[in-house]
């Protein structure tokens, strides 16, 4: 993990050979077992503890190891933090070799005016630190290598950093490029479309979920021409899996 740096174009596919060992800002932390939320939660605890007061306004990237920043992106993440001191989380755009992973707005929007079709990465997250130390983690139970569920968990945080009350916008400033393809671009994998029901069970009221899985499933069909019942079945699945546990 980076404690900082001021290197442009910062190639995290590098990070295993000689690129830690030759630089004395860059701090490895492994750990037992799997689950991608675990690992990042664990991040965050790492990035805590090396900040010299918990106090002190630093500001995390969620980074993957396919993952090439933009040159000059911590200077650009400076001046978006400090010339809106109440923004706690700021999402960025992030290229591909096929072009953007996801549509931006043209201007700064607040995250609860997204448009529906926007699903949030964890490639596009960065936060001030403060939200780390209010309590907000990763919930362990959604993401690659739970149990159950394979994605969500990006959508989870923001709902419960929104309902603590921070201060979170999309900006149309470029972050990174990511050769990845996200779970979000496989809408009918059962374990996606299961992730999709367990984030309605988690935000929403029983009746409202259902009624919510109704609407994904028939949208999902029309979309993909394809039969709903199958997509709605494992929808549900999430809703109540999540519930249970």
């Amino acid at each position: 993990m980076l404690k900082h740096s001021e290197e442009d174009g910062l190639n995290f596919e590098t990070l295993k050979d000689s690129f830690v060992a030759q630089r004395g800002d860059v701090v490895v932390e492994t750990m037992e077992g799997k689950g991608l939320c675990r690992s990042r939660n664990r991040g965050i605890e790492v990035a805590m503890s090396l900040l010299s007061d918990r106090l002190e306004d630093a500001v995390f990237v969620i980074a993957d190891d396919d993952e090439r920043l933009e040159p000059g992106v911590f200077q650009q993440l400076r001046k978006i933090y400090q010339d809106n001191s109440k923004l706690d989380v700021a999402l960025l755009r992030v290229r591909t070799a096929e072009g953007w992973l996801k549509r931006y707005p043209a201007v700064r929007t607040d995250f609860r005016k997204r448009e529906r079709w926007y699903y949030p990465s964890s490639v596009e997250m960065t936060f001030r630190s403060r939200v780390a130390v209010m309590g907000l983690r990763f919930d362990e139970r959604f993401g690659l290598g739970s149990e159950r569920l394979c994605a969500g968990e990006e959508e989870v945080f923001l709902g419960e950093a929104v309902k603590k009350g921070l201060r979170v916008q999309m900006v149309p400033e470029v972050l990174a490029s990511t050769s990845a393809q996200t779970t979000g671009r496989r809408v009918l994998d059962v374990k996606v479309l299961r992730s999709k029901g367990a984030v309605y069970g988690v935000q929403l009221p029983l009746w409202r979920a259902l009624l919510r899985s109704l609407r994904e499933a028939v949208s999902l069909a029309v979309r993909n021409k394809t039969n709903m019942m199958p997509i709605f079945r494992n929808i549900w699945y999430g809703v109540k899996y999540i519930r249970s546990v």
